[in-house]
């Protein structure tokens, strides 16, 4: 049915043209990577989503000792 309808279904052909990534599997090498920083640099999982929820305004903002202002909306 996708094939039957992919001339006509912008979405389903381009699931078509991406099918191939499902079929073979795929793997990325860091070897240039590591071997210009001399170790592959890593972010703690803390750390990431801590930084992921302030800049996304999820997290109060202190404006001082003691007071805190309300995230942005």
């Amino acid at each position: 049915m996708i094939y039957a309808l992919s001339p006509f279904v912008e979405t389903f052909r381009e699931l078509l043209e991406m099918r191939y990534l499902q079929r073979k599997p795929i793997g990325l090498d860091n070897a240039k990577l590591t071997a210009f920083l001399g170790q592959e640099p890593h972010t703690g999982l803390d750390a990431a989503i801590r930084a992921t929820l302030d800049d996304m305004g999820c997290l109060p903002q202190a404006a001082g000792p003691g007071v805190m202002v309300a995230a942005r909306a």
